[in-house]
């Protein structure tokens, strides 16, 4: 499980991050793990001010994946295999991606493709589920 990073402006702003704080809790009910997964790279200022054109353009280059997680998603994908055995799956890494409120769905396809990416990179497929607390 992972969640929807804020800024650093918007962070000391409300002084929490509600997706986190939402992931957190329905982590520790399901007994699943918590990946620190995503930074965002940009402060995209108030996404609610903005049209859907707008807000898609400014979430393309906003997230990237956090330095030292890309080892920790190969250690869930690999399990409890040895390291020196190459373990061949049949299904793929399944991540529950956290966010907010769902608006135009831009944050979370953004937030997706970085996730995606690095999957390929590492040669893990990835399926992503998305929850949210509310849609606008």
């Amino acid at each position: 499980m992972t969640y929807v990073p804020v800024s650093d402006e918007r962070l000391a702003e409300r002084g929490f991050n509600q997706a986190e704080r939402l992931g957190a809790g329905l982590a520790a009910a399901c007994r699943l793990p918590v990946v620190d997964l995503l930074q965002r790279r940009i402060n995209t200022t108030k996404q609610s001010f903005k049209t859907r054109g707008e807000r898609i353009e400014t979430m393309k280059e906003a997230f990237s994946i956090n330095r030292g997680t890309v080892d920790i998603l190969r250690e869930i994908y690999m399990g409890k295999a040895a390291p020196n055995r190459l373990r061949i799956h049949s299904s793929p890494l399944r991540l529950l991606l956290i966010d907010d409120i769902y608006t135009t769905g831009s944050t979370l396809d953004a937030c997706g493709r970085v996730i995606l990416n690095a999957g390929l990179t590492l040669n893990i497929p990835i399926e992503i589920y998305t929850l949210t607390l509310a849609r606008s």
